[in-house]
């Protein structure tokens, strides 16, 4: 089934299709920069294991931070299952989840949402009946899929788990982070202080920052920690590698152990 859509219906079909997805979320768009609703109705999806989330931008090769943020890649990094991929010819936007997809003018953008007059087609496939014609949607994906897979991949990330109990049951222990090319894609435009031009990641939001092992956090962060000021307050990332670290960096220790020798040089 096709189903045009005006610009008045657009935004609540997009977040329909984030709401509804149970297994999987594709966003396809250059430019990003989440909305508030949005962000609501994806964090739920962050706490499920087997829930995945592809996300491609593009645009802004000097600058990709004008095209996702550092607060939203930050955000987006929540997942367990997660892959980020940058085309710089990228032009198109496509939102889908298990069946229903959205080819549309229409960024991910607060402004975009707000501002823009924008249109899109609405496909939705009909698992259980013989008049759905899914060849169109189906059509659309494999496209979609192709150029993703064509992309550069920004961050990959997947949940580890472990079996217990002679395999009847699976517990978490960590994420693994297969790929991270987060670190020299946004270091041409991170802001540079203390004569550095390194960047490194806020041990308590995984934003880019400078690398300074005696300022791991990002204004804001600094601002919530500073009010108790504990130095040994388990953080989220590692501020050399902006991987999750799960507890185990602190103010008093922002490098996860494997990485110190490498972030020394």
């Amino acid at each position: 089934m096709a189903k045009f859509i005006k610009h008045n219906f657009l935004k609540n079909e997009i977040e329909n299709i984030f709401k509804e997805a149970e297994d999987v979320i594709i966003i396809i768009s250059p430019f990003i920069k989440l909305p508030s609703e949005i962000k609501k109705i994806l964090e739920p999806k962050k706490k499920d294991s087997k829930f995945e989330l592809l996300l491609m931008f593009g645009k802004n090769e000097s600058d990709i931070s004008k095209s996702l943020s550092p607060e939203d890649f930050s955000f987006l990094k929540g997942f367990k299952n997660l892959r980020i991929h940058y085309h710089k010819d990228l032009h198109a936007k496509y939102y889908a989840n298990e069946t229903t997809s959205i080819v549309t003018s229409i960024n991910l953008h607060e402004y975009s949402f707000q501002n823009n007059i924008e249109v899109g087609m609405l496909l939705k496939r009909e698992r259980f009946s013989i008049l759905g014609d899914n060849s169109m949607d189906t059509e659309a994906f494999d496209y979609f899929m192709d150029v993703f897979d064509s992309s550069k991949c920004v961050y990959e990330q997947s949940l580890k788990e472990k079996s217990t109990f002679f395999g009847l049951f699976k517990k978490e222990i960590g994420i693994d982070v297969i790929e991270d090319n987060s670190k020299s894609m946004y270091r041409k435009t991170a802001p540079a202080k203390n004569n550095s031009s390194a960047s490194g990641y806020c041990i308590r939001t995984g934003i880019i920052i400078p690398f300074n092992t005696k300022q791991p956090f990002s204004i804001e962060a600094f601002k919530s920690w500073n009010q108790f000021k504990n130095k040994d307050f388990k953080e989220k990332y590692c501020h050399y590698s902006g991987e999750p670290s799960n507890g185990a960096t602190s103010f008093s220790k922002p490098i996860l152990a494997k990485n110190w020798k490498k972030a020394m040089k």
